[in-house]
This record gives C-alpha cells, structure tokens and sequence, in this order.
C-alpha cells in the first residue's frame, strides 16, 4: 500500500463529518433586505426567503403582527457566524443588575397583552405572534439538545477521527496532505458546540437559576418577619372579632387593622432587610375594604343573610345588617302617629315596600350602589344623597325612612 493509498484511506471519514446533520438558525449575511432574518429562515428551512419575506409583509397588515414577529427574530436569532443575538445584552445587562426574572416576565407580558389587545390591534394577530415565538423557542432548544448530544458523545469516548502526524512530503502530486491542511480537516470535523449557540439561551438559563436561588435566600432570611406580620394579623383580628361579638364594631375597622399591621411589617422588614413580599397580596383587598366601607356604620354584630323588618305599630325603629338583603314591609303599618325608621345595610341590598297612597318620604344615604324607583333606576354612583317624596294625594300620618347604605341597592317600591 502506497502513501497515496493511506492517506486516500484517511480522507475518507471527513467525507460526511459527524455534525453534518446539525443546522444552525442564524440570520443570514448575504441573502438579506433588511436583517437578513427571512434569508436565515429560507436556509434553515431549506425553501426561498421569499416566502417568508411575503409571510412577514402580508401578516403587517394584521395589526402589525409581521412587524413584531420580525423584531422578534431579530433580537433572539444570531448572525450568521456568530454565536451573540441582540437580546444577549439585555439579558447579561438585566442579570447583572439582579433583576428578577419574574418581574422582566410580567413586565413583557403587559406590554405584548397592551401591544396584541389596544383597541387598534385586531384580535387575531395575537395568535401569529405567539406562534412566532414559540418557533424561535422551539428551534433554539433544538439547536441546544443537538450540542449536548454530540458533547454527551465526545464525553463517552466516540470522538470525531483523528489524523495522525505525516512526514514532509517529497514527492509529486500524490503525496499526503501537509500539516496545515491536516489542521483544516481537522477543524472542518469538529462538532458543534455549546459556543455556537445563542448566548441568551444558556445566560436566560443561568439568569433563571440565579433568580430562583436568590428567591429561595429572601423567603428564607425574611421567615421571621413574614411569621411575625401573619401572627400579629391573626391575633389583631381575632380580638376585634371579640369585641364584635360583644359590642360591635365597625367593618372598616378590620380593614384598616389589616393596613396598620402589614404596614407595621413592612416597616420592620425594610429595617432589618428581611421584607417578605408574600404578604404584600393581602394589602390589596384591605385597601379595597378600607375604601369601600369608609363611614360604614354597620358591624358584623348585626348579623348576615336575609332579614325582613314588618312594623305594625311602632312609631319608631332601628334596623341593622351586615351583610345581606334587609326587606322593610310597611303595608301593615298602623301607626297613630307620625313614624321615623332607620335602615342601616353594610353590602347588599335594602327593599322598602309601602303602600301606593301612603305618606312616607325616603332619605337615601349611598356610599356606593344605585337607588330604585319602581323598579326603575333613579341614581346610581358614589358619595350620593337622594330624597323621595311621598306622592300626591298621599293619606295618613307622615312617616320618614332613612337608609344607610354604605355598597349595594336600594330599590323603592310602591304598592
């Protein structure tokens, strides 16, 4: 066996590399009109850019779906020869600054719900979008696997093959091949690596991972706080229950509690460097109950559910109810003189039913809620006073309902 022979035998190998079968998605250099991410596509996908370029256009005109898609690509596809996409500066600047990877989720999730469901973006270009990304998701996962396995192979031993050294060569054409082109082979054969793909891939993993560590180390640290706020909620709630039960007290007390002991916590967490954001949920629904039963008069000592109030001959009276629907039935009244009722509803709703001819005036006093009139709405809004008069031709003593209705209805009917 000649030399020429032998070395023919050698070349044989690198006529089909063992990475052969591995693409890379890359946006292309040459075939390109703008970023060269249609060109990338129709190389990868092995058809003509065009398709992808008209793809793009045609889907613009859905509420600017292609414009997105396209900028999309752009930030997460590398150029081709290089292993950086645009979005890996974002990602290492957003690592380095600690930022946590929850929060840069939401915040994209709002401006891509603001972008794909404003009022001048139809509804279907959110699923093109969305099928765009996860694409460029799924085929950099690709990419990934196919790294690993063929660093899984190097690892286990099956190497690409390799030359062995050659002596200088003093004959003609049919000699081996000299130690620079011996290198090129060898590099032409290498196998793909991890540096070959997008860098954000691997720091978006990391930053994940980081985070997650970083989360695991403030639950951990801000345990004793978070313990602390939760007990003293607990404890603080229960003895205004209590009193509740004893005497009453007002609903926007527990709201406003709630408020003071979490605020209290924050104040201990910010000091000692141990704030649990955890807790910060509760904030919002004692917000809202602080707001929406300000000035309320009613307690949970006056009860919850459905009451219904029939004076015959009282000429007075103060009814109360938490939480429910309070019914004032005035058409058995008998009263010998002039009456004066008081109806006071947290949330809910407040039925008055009196006679067609009777001489009762209504004074409504609604935090929040709508006023009824015969089944028709007469007001509705918050902070609003209304009175309703007794009719014309109204007969018998006056009688006067007051109504405090802090959220709900109050429906006035005449019968």
């Amino acid at each position: 066996m000649t030399t020429s022979d032998t070395m023919t035998g050698l070349h044989q190998p690198s006529a089909q590399p063992p990475n052969a079968g591995h693409r890379l998605l890359r946006r292309s250099r040459t075939d390109r009109v703008g970023a060269g991410v249609a060109g990338g596509l129709g190389e990868y996908f092995n058809v003509d850019p065009v398709l992808f370029r008209v793809l793009f256009a045609t889907s613009a005109f859905f509420g600017g779906a292609g414009i997105l898609a396209y900028v999309l690509a752009w930030a997460a596809i590398p150029e081709a020869g290089t292993a950086r996409a645009p979005i890996d500066g974002w990602v290492a600047a957003l690592r380095a600054r600690r930022v946590p990877i929850w929060a840069v989720a939401i915040v994209g999730g709002l401006i891509l719900w603001g972008v794909a469901f404003s009022w001048w973006v139809p509804g279907p270009s959110f699923p093109v979008v969305a099928l765009v990304v996860v694409l460029i998701v799924f085929f950099s996962r690709r990419d990934l696997q196919a790294s690993r396995t063929d660093a899984d192979a190097t690892a286990s031993g099956s190497t690409p093959p390799t030359f062995p050294p050659t002596m200088p060569s003093t004959g003609g054409p049919a000699d081996a091949p000299t130690a620079a082109s011996t290198v090129s082979l060898d590099k032409a054969d290498e196998p793909v690596t991890a540096s070959t793909q997008p860098a954000w891939v691997h720091d978006a993993r990391s930053w994940f991972e980081e985070s997650r560590a970083a989360a695991r180390e403030r639950r951990r640290r801000a345990l004793p706080v978070r313990v602390g706020v939760l007990v003293a909620l607990i404890g603080t709630l229960s003895c205004l229950g209590i009193a509740d039960a004893v005497g009453g007290i007002k609903l926007q007390w527990y709201f406003w509690s709630t408020l003071i002991v979490l605020g209290a916590g924050a104040v201990a967490g910010l000091v000692t460097r141990r704030w649990s954001w955890s807790v910060v949920p509760l904030v919002i629904p004692a917000a809202i109950g602080a707001v929406a039963f300000a000035g309320s008069g009613a307690s949970l000592h006056d009860g919850i559910g459905q009451r219904e109030w029939k004076p015959v001959t009282a000429t007075s009276a103060d009814y109360r109810l938490a939480f429910g629907q309070g019914i004032l039935d005035l058409r058995d009244l008998r009263a010998g003189g002039p009456a004066q009722f008081d109806v006071t509803l947290g949330a809910g709703q407040v039925r008055l039913i009196v006679p067609r001819t009777m001489n009762v005036t209504v004074h409504a006093d609604v935090h929040a809620g709508t006023l009824q009139l015969n089944g028709q709405q007469r007001h509705s809004g918050v902070e609003f006073t209304r009175v309703v008069d007794a009719p014309a031709g109204a007969t018998g003593f006056p009688v006067s309902v007051s109504v405090h209705l802090t959220d709900g209805d109050l429906s006035v009917e005449r019968k």
